[in-house]
């Protein structure tokens, strides 16, 4: 049997994949000028395979250019993050819809592990593992539900709200409630009660979305 052709990746790969590991860590500044020689020191790579990561990084969203000066990250309007929400609830609301009543034990052992992930990273401070975590949580459900487009579209609002959501975990507390609100979700699932894991997940991206938009802008 012959294997599989592995491409190695390029260094416009490595350097996308970092780039964007630090916008999506809060390692970038809202207000910094993002250029390709800074990155291409900083990666030991030459001016051009960053460009063209930080281009990619634009047209995904992340990134506007700034009258050839490089590029800063992407401030999203308050209109924005509500249509990100509403389609989040659409989507995660009718995924749990579907589940309820259809996992067993063995995906609530995998839900627990998760719930524990996000626990061990609150306890270290690891704000950018915390919200890694969390987003695991939600796309395994959507993973779960196994529909591919719905897992794209939910894929691409997660990756773009995660500039903005080490500001929502800012607030006292938070990071606590989370965890608390993702367990309610589980527990709906245990009692196999569809109400109550759906008013647990809207709850949750409720509060989530108002945390978000009250730290708008800071």
């Amino acid at each position: 049997m012959i294997e599989p052709i592995i491409r190695p990746q390029t260094f416009k790969d490595l350097a996308y994949s970092e780039i964007r590991y630090l916008l999506t860590t809060g390692s970038i500044k809202a207000a910094e000028i993002i250029t390709a020689n800074q990155f291409a020191g900083m990666l030991k790579v030459s001016r051009t395979p960053v460009r063209e990561a930080l281009l990619q990084l634009a047209s995904e969203g992340f990134l506007v250019a700034k009258d050839g000066r490089g590029f800063m990250i992407r401030q999203f309007s308050e209109k924005e993050i509500r249509d990100f929400f509403e389609v989040r609830r659409m989507v995660e609301v009718h995924v749990i819809e579907q589940l309820v009543g259809r996992l067993g034990a063995p995906d609530f052992n995998e839900m627990d592990e998760m719930l524990l992930m996000m626990k061990q990273r609150a306890e270290e401070q690891d704000s950018s593992g915390f919200l890694e975590a969390d987003k695991d949580f939600h796309m395994d459900l959507v993973h779960r539900y196994n529909n591919s487009l719905l897992i794209t579209i939910t894929e691409q609002i997660r990756t773009l709200i995660a500039i903005l959501g080490l500001k929502a975990l800012a607030t006292s507390g938070r990071i606590q409630r989370v965890l608390e609100e993702h367990a309610h979700i589980v527990e709906g699932f245990r009692e196999k009660n569809v109400q109550s894991a759906v008013k647990a997940m809207v709850n949750h991206l409720n509060t989530t979305e108002k945390e978000i938009l009250k730290n708008l802008g800071t």
